[in-house]
């Protein structure tokens, strides 16, 4: 009898022991774990890594980048501020894995820092919640300030009292981290993309490009063009400003019929929806740019009715645009069935591209059967010229249903093919023309790049905001103009943000849910444990 209670005891102490183990190997586990500082995106469409695209940017580097943030994490912050903190958490540590002996992440509190005193002293840190990027060669770029509201009298008529959710609200909506706000369900304006990749990658690239390597893309003016000022949601061009100072370029207009040359930093010369047509003066400007300059020209016209019955035929443009192989037509496409068009917008779907002499720029495009959306087009044709080793290469074509109308201000609706005068589809739309740079020719060696669209709205805020295929398109094109030949096989790849706005009783409530399975086993399982015991 005394044998089986000691075994019987000793039995309890092995398996207290046992138990005692693995709580203390499950707790060092998680000690070590916590120190190892890496992850995986498991996710298919690789949402929490950095793009390829950025990824060859920060290749380039050549000075380290600190990247400081002084705002504490206090569940004392508007949620929207903790949200932040939280994405760039994440995105942060994608850059930092990226280039980890150049970009260094640091988390400072300014009122109790003394850990971090000589960061303090090199940057002279004094302000509090704040994101900065710091290079070596002391520039310095402030991403992200968000000031605390002072205490307001809210009996004073002079006062405007607005909670700390909306004015943090308002700081994070300017500061672009977030876009595409909606409406939620208690009726603030909530962001459903974060777009804290390309403000980090711009704003690194800012702080390390010398003046010699920062480009400027020239938009012209004086003609009724589209600004890149212009924030219309529709018509506007500010979201072809952004994508160019995304790629670290910087954004001017220049009136050319002023100027008797094109300014040295120019890379980029963009004409868009000229209402007006151009000098000969200002061609011969624009010409001696791409001739003679390394420019490269894009230009996008639309179909228009006054230039149609009076001016000189493309805007001025047309000899011009014929050395370089290419004929923009004054012309009206015009497709009659109604299923090539979005239903709801009305905009033109562009989805037919050249099988047999495909371009680079389109390649992806047109494997991945992206569309492309539009309002009224004109052709874009290519035909001869006399410039020896000109590469020029229609891109993007109009549906096979439709056909090109002559006179088209003249026709009857709906109009009748006339086989003679009309162009029958697939329509080309975009052409592109460079000298093939292989063919070692000093007369070419300082001739740059052209690229004409058929319509100024496939580069509009509403095309290259909801529509992917827009957006990739004028990506490509840009990274081609300036030679960018790795850019441009990067697919894009939607972000989906998701979310759990929860209060503190929400909290509790929803820890004490989440207990319930776990303490209901362990009860279940003393419960058959003393029953045995009985038994």
């Amino acid at each position: 009898m005394t044998d089986f209670k000691h075994a019987k005891r000793n039995r309890k102490w092995d398996t207290s022991f046992t138990i005692l183990l693995l709580v203390l190997l499950l707790l060092c586990t998680n000690f070590l774990i916590s120190k190892i500082n890496y992850s995986i995106d498991l996710t298919t469409e690789q949402k929490y890594s950095l793009s390829l695209e950025t990824v060859s940017r920060l290749n380039r580097i050549t000075e380290p980048i600190d990247i400081i943030i002084t705002i504490p994490e206090s569940n004392n912050l508007p949620k929207v501020i903790q949200k932040l903190l939280f994405d760039l958490n994440l995105i942060l540590e994608s850059y930092q894995k990226a280039r980890s002996n150049k970009i260094r992440i640091h988390r400072i509190n300014i009122d109790s820092a003394l850990t971090s005193s000589n960061l303090i002293n090199k940057f002279n840190l004094v302000e509090r919640n704040e994101i900065c990027a710091y290079s070596e060669s002391g520039k310095k770029k402030l991403i992200f300030k968000y000031k605390e509201p002072e205490g307001i009298n809210i009996l004073d008529r002079e006062n405007i009292f607005r909670s700390k959710d909306s004015l943090a609200r308002e700081k994070i909506w300017e500061s672009g981290f977030y876009d595409t706000w909606t409406e939620g369900a208690n009726g603030i304006m909530e962001p459903s993309e974060f777009l804290g990749e390309e403000v980090i990658l711009r704003s690194i690239l800012e702080i390390t490009a010398t003046s010699k390597q920062q480009h400027v893309a020239y938009f012209s003016r004086g003609h009724g063009e589209g600004s890149p000022s212009d924030i219309n949601p529709i018509k506007g061009f500010s979201e072809l400003r952004s994508i160019l100072e995304n790629q670290n370029i910087k954004v001017s207009t220049i009136d050319i019929s002023t100027i008797s040359q094109m300014p040295s930093n120019a890379k980029l010369l963009f004409i868009t929806d000229p209402r007006g047509t151009f000098q000969d003066k200002e061609i011969s400007v624009i010409s001696d740019y791409i001739n003679r300059e390394n420019g490269n020209l894009l230009i996008a016209f639309d179909p228009s009715e006054e230039i149609s019955t009076m001016g000189k035929p493309a805007f001025g443009f047309r000899t011009l645009l014929k050395q370089w192989g290419i004929r923009c037509h004054d012309m009206l496409i015009h497709d009659p069935i109604k299923n090539n068009f979005d239903v709801f917008t009305g905009d033109y779907s562009l989805k037919t591209y050249s099988r047999e002499k495909s371009h680079r720029v389109v390649n992806k495009l047109r494997d991945g059967a992206y569309s492309v959306q539009s309002s009224r087009l004109r052709p874009v044709e290519k035909i001869t010229s006399e410039i020896k080793d000109l590469i020029t290469s229609e891109i993007l074509f109009s549906r096979r249903s439709s056909w090109a109308l002559s006179s088209w201000i003249n026709r009857t609706i709906p109009p009748i093919l006339n086989d003679l005068l009309d162009l029958k589809g697939p329509v080309p739309v975009i052409a592109l023309s460079e000298i093939d740079k292989g063919q070692k020719n000093d007369l070419n060696s300082r001739k740059g790049k052209v690229a004409v669209m058929g319509s100024s709205s496939i580069l509009t805020n509403k095309r290259l905001k909801e529509n992917t295929g827009n957006r990739f398109l004028t990506k490509n094109i840009i990274n081609w103009m300036i030679e960018e030949r790795a850019m441009l096989d990067i697919e894009p790849k939607s972000i989906s943000t998701y979310n759990i706005n929860l209060n503190e009783r929400e909290y509790v409530n929803l820890l004490y849910a989440l207990s319930v399975i776990p303490i209901s086993t362990a009860l279940i399982g003393l419960f058959v444990g003393w029953l045995r015991k009985e038994l």
